[in-house]
């Protein structure tokens, strides 16, 4: 179990992704106090077993934008 900020560093990740992950209950952690402390093995078993979703761009021949007719 270490700190926010410790395990941050451990891993190279910036606190704020390691608070939101710990706020919206994706990595386990207890409160101490006024402190954190996360679970490191299982904050290496979500980093090792979450996968990242890729936003794709709507079409643009469906969507709002549509292609300019050209001028004769």
């Amino acid at each position: 179990m270490e700190t926010i900020k410790t395990a941050a560093s451990l891993f190279n990740l910036p606190v704020h992704f390691i608070r939101a992950k710990v706020a919206s209950g994706e990595i386990v952690a207890v409160k101490a106090g006024r402190r954190f402390l996360v679970n490191v093995d299982k904050l290496t078993e979500y980093l090792n077993t979450s996968r990242l979703t890729v936003k794709t761009e709507p079409e643009t021949t469906g969507g709002k934008i549509k292609p300019i007719d050209k001028i004769l």
